[in-house]
């Protein structure tokens, strides 16, 4: 009998293999046995998203740079995490369009005061996200480039692990909220901006031991460009939408 993911040999009553940790799967694959192992993963009492989302929370930078210097068990890694907080911020765009029916792009555009259906950006929200994180590392990279802490990787890492925490909160917020309310979207976008930005830079705050104003100016320096970068993404997906076909010039005129 030999492991079919290392191909070491076992005994026939190994239950895991000594190599490489794996299970040892004997019976064919059924429903109830990938109900039993989704299961487990979510809600054994052991399970690392929930200690990291709690952490993240309490000690952000003992999950960062403990993850960054070789601590992988003990919390969930960034790119599970992130992977899967993003899955559950499309969820929640579907709830917040279909069920809830919730305008997500409104404001005036023209003077009518109609405003080109922008919604599908939303189709796109995780691919989005996954390539905008890494221009939120360079961002964080440049600002605290004096420190010489992290490079530019292990910005990365940290922006991910930031990203899916506010992901998170996110979710959790927006569906009782929005279910209960009729807050506008793009109010509650502005105020939950300034709170995620006000979270990213307190966890490096943690990360680099440094002092409230150093802290304050860099956020503040990155508020700035943070806006610069949507108004660019904004262009461009201004732009791909008209040369796509999904608006038209029409959609402007008074």
């Amino acid at each position: 009998m030999h492991c079919k993911n290392c191909h070491t040999s076992l005994n026939p009553d190994y239950g895991y293999c000594p190599s490489c940790g794996a299970k040892v799967i004997r019976n064919r694959l059924t429903l109830k046995s990938v109900t039993q192992d989704l299961g487990y993963l979510v809600f054994n009492l052991d399970n690392t998203l929930f200690k990291t989302f709690g952490h993240l929370f309490t000690q952000p930078e003992r999950v960062i740079t403990g993850y960054i210097s070789g601590t992988r068990k003990k919390y969930m890694s960034p790119i599970s995490y992130f992977a899967i907080a993003i899955t559950l911020v499309g969820i929640l765009f579907f709830v917040l369009r279909n069920v809830y029916h919730i305008d997500l792009t409104p404001g005036n555009l023209t003077s009518n005061g109609k405003t080109p259906n922008m919604d599908y950006i939303f189709d796109y929200q995780s691919i989005i996200t996954y390539l905008i994180v890494p221009m939120y590392a360079l961002m964080t990279w440049l600002l605290f480039f004096d420190k010489k802490k992290l490079n530019f990787t292990e910005h990365l890492v940290a922006n991910a692990y930031i990203t899916g925490q506010v992901s998170m909160v996110q979710v959790l917020v927006c569906l009782p909220l929005f279910g209960l309310t009729n807050m506008r979207y793009d109010l509650f976008t502005w105020s939950f901006l300034l709170l995620t930005v006000t979270y990213q830079f307190y966890v490096f705050k943690k990360i680099y031991q440094i002092g409230f104003w150093s802290t304050f100016l860099r956020g503040f320096f990155y508020l700035i460009l943070f806006v610069i970068l949507m108004l660019v993404i904004g262009t461009l997906i201004l732009f791909v939408s008209m040369a796509t076909g999904r608006i038209s010039i029409e959609d402007f005129r008074i």
